[in-house]
């Protein structure tokens, strides 16, 4: 299988795993994802995604977005510092 195919196959998957298992195995999936991938931007719908059905009212309801980038901006400076 080539790249992107496997990506969408991945995308599908975890899909499946965040609406039906919980949410922390979902997420090390995700954070697995994130590191294996070059600029896995999926995990932005994910963080949405996570916000959706598991937070409660909370002050600042976009936590799991804001962990998501956070993530994936400490990966990508990450990433890039080891490949130089």
């Amino acid at each position: 299988m080539n790249r992107p195919m496997i990506r969408v196959a991945s995308f599908i998957v975890v899909f499946v795993l965040v609406i039906v298992l919980p949410w922390w195995v979902s997420a090390v999936v995700l954070m697995a994802l994130t590191i294996y991938f070059p600029f896995y931007l999926e995990i932005l719908f994910f963080g949405f995604l996570f916000d959706t059905l598991y937070s409660a009212h909370y002050t600042f309801p976009f936590t799991a977005l804001t962990f998501t980038v956070v993530f994936l901006i400490t990966v990508m400076f990450i990433r890039s510092r080891i490949r130089v």
